[in-house]
């Protein structure tokens, strides 16, 4: 039985047993104090009977509920509060009852308040006592529901995530085929751009662009393969000894074509500001930190519509190597900042997959360190990653700085 018909049952069951203590009609007496009745105790709920806004008669449950503190607001869907705040529990039975107004004689309302700062919530059913009653008197049940609530959220929050885990399943699937098929293209794509390198000295050509785009193909290959291992539920990416400032450089090489082709086409002025010293060694994998600074040098020049300067700085702190990529575009909505590293979450709408920052939080937090993200009081976002750094010996003979405009 559905839980609409359950309460349907239990109050025509509650209005015969009003009906027989109490007659067919009832006397309209808005100045008197409501009468308790013991013919309406046995029940689960809080009941009264209204008229109007007079409140006629009551059980203890009523009573006790109507202790509660308030104020009392009403609950739309999805939980969000509307509404005035409501002082007392006869103002909560009216309200309830005036959404009756135009509704057939039979009508049952069910509708749902909180209290207590929203931490409890009440459920309240509404229906006519009688159709011929002139002004109508109506039955109100008050039920408080906040463990059944939670269960629901907690019920709803399961449901989400069963959602999540098999989209994550599906795309599983997909990204398995997906990266066989690219892998096997950048093969044969690395295999001529070798041709070009070995050709490229006795034809006189520079080799700066093939060895940029070999380095693309080979990190390309290495982040399909990681998809296809994490598809199929493989190994985790090997960890080695990485300089964050050789990593920095490779990403700020391949993100400054794509930087000055934009700029061109659009004629923006957009510049690239990089300052990052040699730093002690961290351990990860330096193709997918690669694709991680990657990431954020393209998401920084995508939130500059108008241009700007992008800057990557870096230095050690506390034992941990850090690296901060700041842009001067739009900033972050703060309602965001909370769930932007999270799956699928984007704010590019179609333009965006919303894996982008997840598989860097992913990446950073496999090396033990942490990736935020926050708004510059200047305007713009600056998003700072953090990794540990390895035994103090690593750290010797460090180079120069590497500097980029």
């Amino acid at each position: 039985m559905s839980e609409r018909l359950s309460g349907e049952h239990e109050l025509e069951a509650i209005l015969d047993k009003v009906r027989k203590a109490h007659g067919p009609d009832f006397p309209h007496e808005p100045h008197a104090p409501p009468k308790h009745s013991w013919a309406l105790e046995g029940l689960t709920g809080a009941l009264a009977v209204l008229r109007e806004d007079a409140v006629l008669l009551v059980n203890m449950r009523w009573q006790s509920l109507a202790l509660a503190r308030g104020p009392w607001r009403h609950l739309a869907e999805g939980g969000r509060e509307d509404g005035p705040a409501l002082l007392t529990l006869r103002s909560v039975g009216a309200a309830a009852a005036r959404q009756l107004d135009g509704l057939p004689p039979d009508a049952l309302c069910v509708s749902r308040f909180s209290y207590a700062g929203g931490h409890q919530q009440m459920e309240v059913r509404v229906c006519r006592l009688g159709a011929t009653l002139t002004p109508p008197v109506v039955l109100v049940l008050a039920r408080d529901i906040t463990e059944q609530a939670r269960a629901e959220e907690a019920l709803e929050r399961e449901r989400r995530a069963l959602a999540e885990r098999e989209h994550l399943r599906m795309l599983s699937e997909q990204a398995s085929g997906i990266a066989h098929d690219l892998g096997s293209l950048l093969v044969a794509m690395k295999l001529r751009l070798e041709m070009l390198q070995l050709n490229a000295p006795r034809a006189g050509a520079p080799t700066a662009h093939v060895d940029t785009l070999l380095r693309i193909v080979e990190d390309a290959t290495t982040r399909l393969t990681r998809l296809r291992d994490f598809a199929r539920r493989g190994p985790e990416s090997p960890v080695e000894p990485v300089q964050l400032a050789d990593v920095v450089r490779d990403a700020v090489e391949i993100a400054r074509g794509e930087l000055e082709t934009r700029a061109a086409r659009e004629g923006l002025a957009l510049s690239l500001d990089v300052e990052v010293p040699r730093l002690p060694l961290v351990e990860s994998s330096a193709a997918d930190l690669r694709c991680v600074f990657l990431n954020l040098l393209r998401n920084a020049r995508d939130a500059m519509p108008r241009g700007g300067t992008l800057r990557v700085r870096g230095h050690a702190a506390n034992g941990f190597a850090v690296v901060t990529v700041e842009d001067e575009g739009t900033g972050i909505p703060e309602e965001h900042l909370r769930s932007i590293f999270q799956p699928f979450f984007t704010t590019k709408g179609k333009n965006g997959t919303g894996l982008g920052l997840s598989m860097a939080s992913e990446v950073v937090t496999r090396a033990h360190g942490s990736i935020t993200a926050a708004n510059r009081p200047e305007g713009g976002a600056i998003f700072t990653l953090a990794l540990p750094v390895r035994a103090a010996k690593s750290s010797r003979g460090l180079a120069p700085v590497y500097r980029s405009g």
